[in-house]
């Protein structure tokens, strides 16, 4: 387990320029979290912490607040144009740190990066399951 979360703080270091938290508010949204208390039920994280993040991701130019249409008390978040190219790049930081970790860990390493490719899938499906039964 401990090799677990030294990996994930290596993928961390890699995306320089967002932190964990700030990475994982813009994925969210970025995969159809557009509200904030989606957000934070979707990252099982608090409110204030959410709203926190969410301040200074508009304040860096890398996310907005629109008015919803549904609801004029809330508004939808949305990534802005640098805000997908910093989440792009942290994702390719990312992907590029993890596929060199893996090379270095030989044969098991590339089944590892594999399996950790179909998990992403599994993932993704699940997603799109469970946001088909919230409609």
């Amino acid at each position: 387990m401990r090799a677990a979360v030294r990996v994930a703080r290596h993928l961390e270091r890699a995306a320089c320029s967002l932190s964990p938290a700030h990475y994982r508010v813009l994925a969210a949204i970025e995969d159809g979290s557009g509200r904030a208390s989606r957000v934070a039920t979707s990252l099982a994280l608090g409110k204030p912490t959410v709203s926190a993040a969410v301040e200074v991701l508009c304040q860096r130019g890398l996310l907005e607040r629109q008015p919803d249409a549904a609801d004029q008390r809330v508004a939808s978040l949305a990534l802005t144009e640098a805000g997908h190219r910093s989440l792009a790049a942290a994702d390719s930081a990312m992907a590029e740190s993890l596929a060199e970790l893996c090379r270095r860990a030989g044969d098991a390493g590339l089944r590892l990066h594999a399996c950790l490719r179909a998990l992403g899938a599994a993932l993704d499906d699940l997603a799109a399951e469970s946001g088909a039964r919230r409609r």
